[in-house]
């Protein structure tokens, strides 16, 4: 019995010699199948952990799997892993299901023309059997999709290597005899779904590792090999395994993640090499028909590494295949049954939709910025354990976000002097030329190397800007700060993000690029913080916003802010006066009166003239009196002078009157409404206060469209410093800004070294009322990170998803950063005002140039008083307000402006004869003095005559008046009086004839007589 197992032994071990150099090096893709059965039989006869004893070669210890990777490669498909533990991963050859050897049985049974390859019809031979009949029967699989995603080398047709491979995939099935227990999101059926049903989820992968342990305890029980290294995987081994197991994320293991990471990546890197790719059973005849030759002409490894560098990606196999129709591009349906997740983005965010100008397809380029994002997500969710709704991104993938200073949200000044490592500047002590050294700045390194973003000595030319390798270890005047630049590093932190900050000037979101393929794995975003980054280029053209995938605001209260002056606007009356004086309303009203005072001149002159002597006859002495009786009238004035006195003259004047109190009303009512709009500034408390003022508004933040919105009158400025200027020196009421933009505006230095903020007697200008506009994306989206999504540059047709998914990450974070108040601790130490502690004192309510002025002018005329009053120097009055009478005569005649009297001659004798008459001319000039005094007497006993006349007649008829009243109040009085006696007398009478004697007190049986 010892002899015959030895002799068994010795014939296997002869037998492996024989077949070890092609099975462990094989050089055609058949060659990596050829496992026989007398070799497959021997593997499966002993337990994995011996394996390594079959060949001579082995000396010690190797796992199995390892073993039949190492040196049995063409047994692969023979030998099922269960990848855990990592060290030494369990391997089985376990049930009939599991057994390779029938595998080439079954296929020369369904070969029924003998062709050694599968047709459709052939095929459908194996899945209308067994457990497969079952999932196509009842809609859970496609059949051709089955064949569709056997045909590795698309030559429509299932060769013997293509069929080991679809077995080996499939044993799952035909071991848990169940299909996918994951059903479809959109309730379809199974086989109308991804892949077409053909494929493992994670429910049915649980149950086949459950029943591969029960079957490998049996068989090594029954042979009496040691089972204590079969156990149950750990919850985390599990999930690690299926993560391996699932190169696109997807949830679902389909056979071409199956085959690309268990057959073609035969060195298990994540790649397929061009050795690796002609040894697969990919497909290797071109377009010629004629098959490749790998070392010159590999045409189908170039077209599978479409991004150039020698190694082919799953996701790159990937594109090929889903690629059915072989146009280089996927459409819709071809992403959706190629099982592209929808986890990382809809087939929109990868494509350029036709409603946006697209072509509604995801080319090569698209699909290379698709597997960067794809790359970096998916090894994110590996490196951190979680899922991709938490957002990972992989360290390995740097994202350089530009940012500008602009305080204060950004604050930072990059050192730009070309300080290369040099002798002069290296550490002396530190001569290696190791790339390992550690650095803090370029200082730490030696000559001709500087310091990294991550802290180690890299050679220049490496290093940005000559080279693109690495990113270069910023130098900072002032390093980055402020708020964006805190609330950017708390939400890199929580999502463990890899960035750098690079400086730009005059940064506009067109800054963000799509990554060239040539540059690897990096992502430019940009952080924009002014108004104008978002919306207009260098140029000042508009930016299509929508082809950048931007985050919403860092800042929760951006938007835009109504800014007014800080000091309220104190109009003084006299002020007050002067503009009412001066004000079209007050001009236009004084127009409009003076016809209507016109008109109503004439008309009382006019009813007047003749019967009431105050209006003179004449027209142009009474239109004169008329006039001034309007005025005098309307005025509510009423001297008294003149009164009309006939009818119509009476009527005229009530209702002048009554316009007078009317029209001066509403007149004082504008001049008040003129004055408090003159003080409106001081009334702006919010946007509702500014309706139909003059707003300052910049010419780029669509001021039409604001004016439309709050109704006001748009003054437009180039710059927020010149509609500052203009409100501060009272050209506009206020002015309606970019929240962060005014901010910036308060905290910027002039050339002294101070800004508004600083001011040392205070900020001029403050903003009232809350931001506007702060969730419209088109007016309230200003401190925010974007990226590249639909822009063309620096390619044209691109569609970076990627933009989308890391904007949606800030989002996420901050939102969460922003429930947790985190957001207001930094708007309160960065957005806070930093105001001068120097106090200018109060200013003074008292105008007191007025006063002095009026303080003046009354100790002016006091003295000037006292000076003419006073018995002292009365006489000195009187001679000095002479000669200055005379002084200005004399004046007046010289200038024309008044003209001598016949009576003073002009000629020397003339005056001479007049200053020897003087008693002569005393004399007239009493005469004349006598006779304007009689004339005047005159007048007044004419007017007194008038007067008298009008008492008499005024008399008389108060007379008869009083005649008619006397008469009517005697008569009345005599018919009341008669009247009251009637009611007496008949009351007297009827109260006699009922009285009773007993009332009275008087006897019953008394006797009453009437006779006295």
């Amino acid at each position: 019995m010892f002899r015959r197992s030895f002799c068994a032994l010795l014939l296997t071990v002869a037998h492996l010699c024989v077949v070890h150099g092609s099975c462990r090096y094989p050089l055609t893709p058949e060659e990596g199948f050829s496992c026989t059965n007398f070799v497959a039989g021997a593997i499966r006869g002993r337990p994995a952990g011996n394996w390594w004893t079959l060949i001579v070669e082995s000396t010690e210890y190797i796992p199995g799997i390892d073993w039949i990777n190492e040196y049995m490669q063409c047994c692969r498909h023979c030998v099922w892993s269960l990848e855990y533990p990592k060290t030494a991963p369990i391997a089985a050859m376990v049930s009939d299901d599991l057994n390779c050897v029938d595998f080439r049985k079954d296929f020369i049974k369904y070969d029924q023309n003998g062709d050694n390859k599968l047709n459709t019809t052939e095929l459908d031979i194996y899945l209308r059997s067994g457990p497969n009949d079952y999932l196509v029967n009842n809609n859970l699989l496609d059949r051709k999709s089955v064949f569709v995603q056997c045909d590795l080398n698309s030559d429509d047709f299932v060769s013997l290597e293509e069929y080991f491979v679809l077995r080996h995939y499939w044993a799952t099935m035909h071991l848990t005899r169940t299909g996918p227990l994951t059903p479809p999101r959109d309730g379809k059926p199974m086989k109308d779904g991804p892949l077409g049903g053909f494929f493992l989820d994670f429910g049915q992968l649980e149950v086949w590792f459950s029943l591969v342990q029960t079957y490998l305890l049996e068989q090594y029980w029954d042979n009496g090999w040691d089972a204590s290294l079969i156990r149950v995987p750990t919850e985390d081994e599990l999930m690690d395994v299926v993560q391996r197991m699932d190169l696109d994320g997807s949830t679902r293991v389909s056979l071409e993640e199956h085959y690309f990471r268990v057959f073609a990546d035969r060195n298990g890197d994540g790649v397929v090499d061009k050795t690796e790719y002609y040894l697969s059973l990919y497909k290797k005849i071109n377009q010629a028909g004629e098959r490749d030759n790998p070392y010159l002409y590999p045409i189908n490894f170039n077209i599978h590494d479409w991004d150039g560098d020698l190694g082919i990606s799953f996701l790159e196999r990937k594109f090929i295949a889903a690629d059915l129709n072989g146009n280089a591009q996927l459409e819709q349906e071809e992403w959706f049954l190629g099982d592209f997740p929808s986890d990382f983005g809809p087939f929109e965010g990868h494509s350029t939709p036709s409603s946006e100008g697209g072509d509604d397809v995801v080319n090569s380029l698209r699909y290379f910025y698709y597997t960067i994002y794809h790359r970096c997500a998916q090894q994110g969710v590996k490196e951190y354990k979680t899922s991709l709704s938490e957002y990972p991104w992989s360290r390995a993938c740097i994202i350089d976000i530009l940012i500008q200073n602009f305080p204060p949200f950004v604050e930072v000044e990059e050192d730009t002097s070309p300080l290369w490592c040099g002798e002069a500047f290296c550490n002396s002590t530190r001569t290696r030329e190791d790339p390992g050294n550690v650095c803090e700045t370029d200082e730490d390194c030696v000559s001709g190397r500087a310091c990294s973003y991550y802290g180690f000595c890299h050679d220049i030319s490496q290093l940005e800007p000559n080279g693109r390798q690495y990113a270069r270890k910023r130098r900072y005047v002032v390093p980055p700060q402020g708020y964006d630049i805190e609330v950017l590093k708390e939400a890199a932190a929580r999502l463990k993000y890899n960035y750098t900050l690079s400086v730009r000037k005059d940064l506009r979101v067109d800054a963000a690029q799509a990554p060239v393929p040539s540059d690897g794995i990096s992502m430019t975003l940009v952080l924009t913080s002014e108004f104008n980054q978002l919306r207009y280029d260098n140029k000042q053209e508009n930016i299509r916003l929508g082809a950048y995938a931007c985050s919403d605001s860092l800042w929760k209260r951006d938007g835009f802010v109504v800014v007014v002056r800080a000091e309220l606007s104190i109009l003084s009356n006299q002020i007050a006066m002067l503009n009412m004086l001066v004000s079209p309303s007050f001009i236009n009203f004084l127009a409009l009166f003076f016809f209507f005072v016109l008109i109503l001149g004439h008309i009382f002159w006019f009813f007047e003239r003749h019967t009431n002597g105050l209006f003179r006859l004449f027209y142009a002495e009474g239109v004169m009196d008329g006039l001034w009786f309007a005025v005098v009238t309307v005025t509510t004035v009423g001297y008294g002078d003149k009164v009309p006195i006939t009818g119509l003259g009476r009527l005229v004047g009530a209702f002048w009157m009554l316009f007078g109190l009317i029209c001066f009303g509403l007149f004082g009512g504008q001049v008040i409404s003129q004055i408090s709009e003159m003080q409106v500034a001081n009334n702006i408390v919010d946007i509702s206060s500014v309706s139909g003022l003059p707003i300052g508004v910049l010419n780029t933040s669509y001021y039409k469209q604001l004016s439309t919105m709050y109704g006001f009158s748009p003054v437009i400025c180039d710059s927020i410093d010149e509609c500052g200027l203009k409100l501060q020196e009272y050209n506009i009421k206020a002015m309606l800004m970019p929240h962060s933009d005014t901010l910036h505006y308060f905290r910027k230095v002039d050339e002294n070294g101070e800004s508004l903020d600083t001011n040392s007697c205070g900020n001029p200008l403050k903003i009232v009322g809350d931001p506007l506009l702060v969730d419209n994306k088109k007016f309230g989206l200003h401190n925010t990170i974007c990226g590249c999504n639909t822009c063309d540059r620096p390619l044209a047709g691109s569609a970076v998803y990627a933009s989308v998914y890391l904007t949606e990450a800030f989002n996420s974070v901050v939102s969460k950063m922003s429930e947790e108040r985190w957001l207001d601790g930094q708007d309160d130490a960065n957005l806070a005002p930093t105001m001068a502690t120097e106090d200018c004192g109060e200013s003074n309510k008292f105008d007191i140039k007025l006063i002095i002025a009026c303080c003046i002018t009354i100790a002016f005329y006091t003295a000037l008083s006292y000076f003419v009053s006073s018995k002292y120097t009365k006489h000195h009055a009187e001679a000095l307000t002479k000669r200055m009478k005379d002084s200005l005569r004399e004046t007046a005649y010289k200038l024309g402006i008044k003209h001598r009297r016949r009576r003073y001659l002009e000629d020397r004798e003339q005056e001479e004869i007049l200053e020897d008459d003087e008693s002569a001319l005393r004399e007239v000039y009493r005469h004349e003095k006598l006779a304007q005094y009689v004339a005047r007497l005159q007048s007044l006993c004419m007017g007194h005559n008038v007067d008298v006349k009008k008492l008499e007649s005024e008399v008389h008829q108060g007379r008869g008046t009083m005649s008619r009243v006397i008469r009517f109040f005697t008569t009345s009085g005599a018919i009341v009086l008669c009247l009251v006696c009637l009611v007496y007398t008949a009351l007297i009478i009827v109260w006699c004839s009922e009285i009773k004697p007993s009332e009275l007190g008087i006897a019953k049986d008394a006797i009453i007589t009437t006779e006295l």
